[in-house]
């Protein structure tokens, strides 16, 4: 079962997951989009991953991160350990929830078909 590591809301909106893979992501979401990285977890895993972790999912155009967390909030059932008064950052932080790889983090959030549906 995932675990969540924390969620930020107070200096900037943020979340770090570990998935059941045992990696982690990291969750940014932001005025400029958003921003999801994986990374092992780790001391210095959680310290440099959020800046040099492989991205699994960027997207530059607010209007289409919402557009994505719009279609995750009607996909995924919510989650009581996530506790997010941001409604994006909660629906990213579900959808990798759901996730037990950054492989499949990275398939779901990629997904032309997400929209579409």
């Amino acid at each position: 079962m995932p675990q969540l590591l924390y969620i930020n809301e107070k200096f900037g909106h943020d979340a770090t997951i570990i998935l059941d893979s045992g990696d982690a992501c990291w969750i940014s979401v932001g005025k400029k989009g958003v921003l999801v990285r994986a990374h092992k977890h780790s001391v210095w895993g959680g310290l440099l991953g959020s800046l040099f972790g492989p991205k699994l999912y960027r997207e530059r155009n607010v209007y289409q991160a919402l557009s994505v967390a719009q279609a995750l909030t009607a996909r995924f059932r919510p989650v009581p350990q996530i506790r997010c008064k941001d409604a994006m950052l909660k629906a990213f932080c579900t959808a990798v929830w759901h996730c037990s790889s950054p492989a499949r983090v990275k398939a779901l959030l990629n997904d032309p078909g997400l929209l579409a549906a």
